[in-house]
């Protein structure tokens, strides 16, 4: 597992790595399953119809690999373009994103990595309750 980041928290790692995956999954899903058109996601969503593209594209946010190892990630994404579809807005939906750094964290898959990207043996932080 070589994810490219050194030093790095918990929280930067989510930051960098699973958000970004995760973003991108509810723009495809968004775009895919519920043909919503990019300016209507990037409204949404609040950020830029480039990003969207970008996402779209897998230029940006297209980590296979994440997918790989963190697949609820989609579980996530559906369940945030669900309530998006319905109409909720952005700050009811937030708590989902919450939900999935907190859980996604929780896991030894996820402290594995962060301990390999930040180079920490016998680091546990990843698994206490904050």
């Amino acid at each position: 597992m070589d994810y490219g980041v050194e030093m790095k928290t918990p929280c930067e790692l989510v930051v960098g790595k699973i958000l970004p995956t995760l973003r991108a999954s509810v723009v495809r899903e968004l775009s895919g399953k519920y043909r919503m058109k990019q300016s209507e996601i990037a409204k949404k969503l609040g950020i830029t119809q480039a990003s969207v593209s970008q996402y779209l594209s897998s230029t940006r946010g297209g980590n296979a690999k994440m997918l790989e190892d963190f697949p609820k990630i989609l579980d996530y994404a559906d369940e945030i373009s669900k309530r998006i579809v319905a109409g909720e807005s952005r700050y009811e939906w937030y708590g989902v994103l919450c939900k999935a750094c907190t859980d996604i964290r929780s896991e030894e898959r996820f402290c594995k990595m962060h301990r390999i990207s930040a180079k920490l043996s016998g680091c546990e932080i990843c698994k206490k309750k904050h």
